[in-house]
């Protein structure tokens, strides 16, 4: 997902958070990369968290009681 992200942001030359990782790794500026990646990670985690709570509700054979 980060790779992709760098990939289409340097190519098209659109800013965003890929660009800035990209010209943190180059410019080895390792506070910037950590911040980066530690807001991708809590994404990520908020996302998971998301559709594990919404699942249940969009199929019904999916529950999370002890039956």
């Amino acid at each position: 997902m980060v790779s992709g992200s760098v990939l289409v942001e340097v190519v098209f030359g659109l800013p965003g958070i890929g660009t800035l990782l990209y010209k943190s790794i180059t410019g080895s500026d390792f506070f910037v990369i950590y911040g980066i990646v530690f807001i991708i990670i809590f994404a990520i985690a908020l996302a998971t968290l998301i559709i594990d709570l919404v699942y249940p509700l969009l199929d019904p054979r999916i529950s999370y009681r002890n039956t």
